[in-house]
């Protein structure tokens, strides 16, 4: 009984000493291998020394070992450290590995060569050995050979699946992008759901030659296959992608027109790529992949492409007028052209399966750009008329709306509230509590018109993102400075008779603010809507606007200010000298009341480049600096 007892002690105490020493090691190899990961390499080294000592039965410590030695180029004691598992079973296959790697790092390259395929060949059955061989040559930038290795563990486990990514990449870093490029074609054609990857894989590199070629074998592989072949979809699918990526939408408008023409039955390829091309804002080319449904087919599909022409249009216009890109008054015709695609399908047809939306439409666009509420009211009777709209979301949005436009905030509130919860999510619903907010902000009630705006910006990016940034901005910016809200209540007041059809007494309401001393929070954007006004003379905005950027040199807005000051200055051609527009209609009135400023469109153009390299205007104003140069040349 003495002696069992002194056995179990005698095994306890050895477990003991065993768990103590492994503890010890395990300590000493963590701070080596964060000695490592500092890259102080000669500290470590003795740590792992050590280690490899005290456990040479241990390949951990040893390989890490000879990673060290590696950094501290002493690549023959590395080598010594690997003659200690030669011939063993267990590390033999992975040593081999090693001793390759550094023959390599030594310069004997075919030695390394040929220990590496040596050692494959005698354990072709590790996969996992192939893959680290390659990446071991990947990293000594033996690209091709890599690709050797991955090759033939294609062979070996008969399996053309594998190493799809791992090829492409060796290729790509190899610098032979068009057999890397085949390899992605080949992944796609075996997994046409692996698009997605090739697309990372492609912005990843990031590279315009790897793009074109890309493109080219795309063209080829696409004129040599049949429409009806399943894959032509899916490289047609990766071309439109990659032709938009690299802003080639020209070049995707042929490609998506060659499509549709070679199938018998229409794909909707254009209808596709003109709605991303509206998203990027190329509207003339979006126009022309619309009009070739509506030149082309009838019914259903020819009123599906007015509509888009009628939205592409309308977004062309809003675009033209939220940035005030317009020189030969193009957003005034835009939205004409946008009614008049709507009406044609109203006249043509009355089984349209998308009436709903074109009556929704032709309501906004009477609300917000003709200003004729006899026109929306009377879409909103067309739309109710449709079956299944009673209490739809889309009637109540309106029926807000139009409430909005009377000032009869309690009934909008009301119907946009119904409606807002009705859609619960989707355009409408973000429509819907923008113009809540929007209700709020015109009757006065600032606290709520904020909690609309905090909701909505959860919610998603809203239809109306520019315009709910901006009606937030102004609370802010209105409240910060008079917490009591006169000033953003005179504020409001003007906005709502410019987005209700009364541009001119909304001029004059803007103009007071900017003459008044006591108000300023908002000055800056109460001029910015003074000098976009239609009802005004351009020599009278040209004038306050300079007048205001000489004495307001640090407004927030004043790229987009300096933009209205530069176009107002070529447009009305004042700006020589004070004495430059004695011939001008209106010159001499305007010049009894301010004093006439003598800079020129050039300059101001010239001004804004170099004050803001970057903005969003400086492609336009060298633009316009081109322009007046051929004009003068």
């Amino acid at each position: 009984m003495m002696n069992f007892k002194k056995l179990l002690f005698t095994i306890f105490a050895v477990l003991l000493l065993s768990l103590n020493l492994l503890a010890q090691n395990n300590s000493k190899y963590q701070v080596a291998v964060q000695l490592m990961q500092q890259q102080k390499y000669s500290e470590a080294l003795p740590l792992l020394q050590e280690l490899n000592e005290s456990n040479p039965e241990t390949f951990v410590y040893a390989n890490q070992l000879i990673d060290c030695l590696i950094q501290l180029k002493q690549y023959d004691k590395a080598l010594e450290i690997t003659d200690q598992y030669k011939g063993n079973p267990e590390f033999d296959s992975q040593i081999q590995v090693r001793i390759g790697e550094l023959y390599h790092y030594k310069n004997e390259k075919e030695r390394a060569l040929e220990i590496w395929k040596t050692n494959l060949q005698s354990n072709q059955n590790q996969l996992q050995l192939y893959i680290t061989t390659a990446r071991v040559m990947v990293s000594r930038r033996e690209y091709m050979e890599a690709v050797d290795i991955y090759k033939q563990a294609r062979k070996a486990f008969q399996n053309n699946r594998i190493f799809f990514s791992d090829i492409a990449n060796a290729y790509m870093q190899a610098g032979e992008y068009e057999l890397a490029i085949d390899e992605w074609l080949s992944l796609l054609e075996d997994s046409p759901n692996q698009i997605s990857f090739i697309q990372r894989s492609l912005l990843r590199y990031n590279d315009p030659i790897l793009y074109d070629i890309t493109i080219i074998e795309l063209d080829e592989r696409l004129s040599s296959m049949s429409v009806s072949n399943p894959l032509y979809q899916t490289f047609y699918q990766l071309e439109i992608w990659l032709l938009q990526e690299n802003e080639l939408y020209r070049r995707a408008l042929s490609v998506a027109k060659e499509y549709e023409n070679r199938t018998e039955s229409y794909n909707y390829s254009l209808f596709n790529l003109g709605q991303q091309l509206v998203s990027n804002n190329e509207f003339e080319l979006a126009e022309e992949a619309f009009t070739y449904y509506t030149d082309k087919t009838y019914g259903e599909i020819k009123w599906r492409g007015l509509e888009e022409l009628s939205d592409t249009y309308s977004k062309w216009a809003k675009y033209i007028d939220d940035y005030n890109l317009d020189f030969k008054n193009q957003r005034d015709s835009l939205f004409q052209l946008a009614t008049v695609m709507l009406d044609s399908i109203e006249t043509e047809t009355n089984s349209y399966s998308g009436r709903k939306n074109v009556q929704l439409k032709r309501a906004e666009l009477a609300l917000d750009y003709v200003f004729d509420l006899e026109k929306a009211e009377s879409a909103l009777r067309k739309l109710k008329s449709i079956p299944g709209t009673d209490g739809s979301p889309e009637v109540l949005y309106l029926e807000g709306r139009i409430h909005l436009s009377k000032k009869e905030y309690p009934q909008a509130r009301i119907n946009f509230t119904r409606a807002n919860k009705e859609a619960e999510i989707g355009e409408i619903a973000e429509k819907t509590r923008y113009f809540l907010a929007l209700t709020d902000f015109y009757s006065g009630d600032y606290e709520f018109a904020t909690i609309q705006l905090k909701s909505l910006g959860r919610n998603n990016t809203s239809y109306y993102a520019n315009n709910a940034l901006e009606l937030r901005l102004w609370l802010q910016e209105g409240l910060s400075a008079d917490t009591t809200g006169t000033n953003l209540s005179r504020f409001a007041d003007a906005v709502f008779k410019e987005n209700n059809g009364k541009s001119s007494e909304s001029a004059q309401l803007f103009l007071q603010m900017i003459n008044d001393p006591d108000f300023y929070a908002l000055k800056d954007d109460a001029m910015l809507f003074f000098v976009q006004s239609s009802h005004v003379e351009k020599v009278e905005k040209f004038i306050q606007l300079s007048n205001f950027l000489t004495t307001n040199t640090n407004t927030p807005i004043k790229e987009k200010l300096l933009w209205e000051q530069a176009k107002l200055a070529e447009q009305t051609d004042y700006s020589v000298n004070a004495d430059g527009c004695s011939d001008k209609e209106n010159c001499i009135e305007a010049q009894n009341t301010a004093v006439m400023p003598s800079v020129s469109a050039r300059e101001i153009y010239e001004e804004l480049i170099l004050s803001f390299p970057q903005g969003f205007y400086a492609p336009y104003a060298r633009e316009r600096l081109t322009k007046l140069t051929d004009r003068n040349s």
